[in-house]
């Protein structure tokens, strides 16, 4: 029989359907697919994110291990007794870096052998941790004993039981240490800010100075009030570079302490003379004011502590000297 032209329309519309539902069923199977393999590679990572936390745990440990029996090889000096090597060549000889090693070391100086010993026989004790534990040691927060941890008037026994009780001390210690050193980072970075506007004033002000200087009209001062008044220029502007110079070379927080400690002496040493000169000004000068912020004696170093801080005679050990001569010349008097 002759298929009409309806009968090809309908066998073409049932075809289409049935190769459409054969489409939708392949493209939900390769829908699936795709999303077991997305889930087969995601746990993949996690696995080997796993095995990569784990081998830097152990090997965290391991340099513990290690720094605990190269403390007691260097404080027994074996190495040199028994084979006549320094502790340079026996670090060369088993294969560390010297420099390196003795900085890793100084990070458990505050711990005795036998402490070490007993701490690294529990699993979960790293380097990276113990070394916090060091830190609070010398910040006198923690107390150690042959075998315990005394923190916070709390206790906690070195032995197994208390493993757990070790590895919560440990972690608090590293965050208690990072926190603090985030927050003394900041406070450094608002005294840098702070100092770099005074600076900046400082230079506006030298420029300003410049500036007057250029279109400030000839007074109708004498030669001799002129002269008097160009030292007074003069004296202040070498005072303001002098004091942008000195805040340019000695930073706070980076200068040697040394260099700090002289910089703080000569500010009250400056401090106390030109308070002298402006009381003793203050008598021929009809306009003197009284100043609030006046220097009270009291708040002065020692005069002998002042003499051997300022940079023309630090480190000379004068001080004393200086102000024995000056009683012996107040008693002549």
């Amino acid at each position: 029989m002759k298929k009409t032209a309806a009968d090809n329309f309908v066998t073409a519309v049932s075809e289409h359907a049935e190769s459409t539902e054969i489409m939708k069923r392949d493209l939900e199977k390769s829908a699936e697919q795709i999303q077991k393999d997305k889930e087969a590679a995601i746990a993949n990572v996690y696995e080997m994110a796993g095995k990569i936390k784990a081998t830097n745990f152990f090997k965290s440990q391991a340099e513990f291990f290690n720094l605990v029996m190269l403390k007691k090889v260097k404080d027994s000096k074996e190495y040199r007794e028994r084979f006549g090597i320094t502790w340079e060549q026996f670090c060369e000889h088993v294969g560390i870096n010297r420099r390196t090693m003795d900085r890793a070391l100084e990070d458990i100086a505050p711990f005795r052998q036998e402490f070490l010993d007993t701490l690294s026989n529990y699993s979960g004790v790293t380097f990276n941790k113990i070394k916090y534990l060091g830190m609070a040691v010398d910040e006198k927060l923690v107390n150690l004993s042959e075998n315990a941890i005394t923190y916070n008037g709390e206790t906690i026994p070195l032995d197994v039981e208390h493993k757990d009780e070790i590895q919560a001390l440990l972690e608090t210690l590293e965050e208690n240490h990072k926190r603090e050193k985030e927050e003394a980072d900041t406070t450094i970075r608002t005294k840098d800010r702070l100092l770099k506007a005074k600076e900046d004033t400082i230079n506006k002000m030298e420029r300003e100075l410049k500036r007057l200087e250029k279109i400030t009209p000839k007074s109708e001062l004498t030669e001799e009030e002129q002269d008097a008044v160009n030292l007074l220029l003069q004296a202040q502007k070498d005072f303001l570079s002098t004091i942008s110079d000195i805040k340019k070379k000695i930073e706070p927080h980076k200068a040697p302490e040394i260099a700090l400690r002289q910089y703080y002496y000569l500010l009250i040493f400056m401090q106390k003379i030109t308070s002298e000169e402006r009381l003793f000004l203050q008598d021929a000068y009809a306009g003197a004011e009284v100043v609030p912020w006046e220097i009270m004696e009291e708040e002065l170093p020692p005069t002998d502590v002042l003499i051997d801080n300022l940079p023309m005679t630090a480190g000379k050990g004068i001080g004393a000297k200086v102000v024995a001569k000056m009683e012996e010349r107040k008693n002549k008097k």
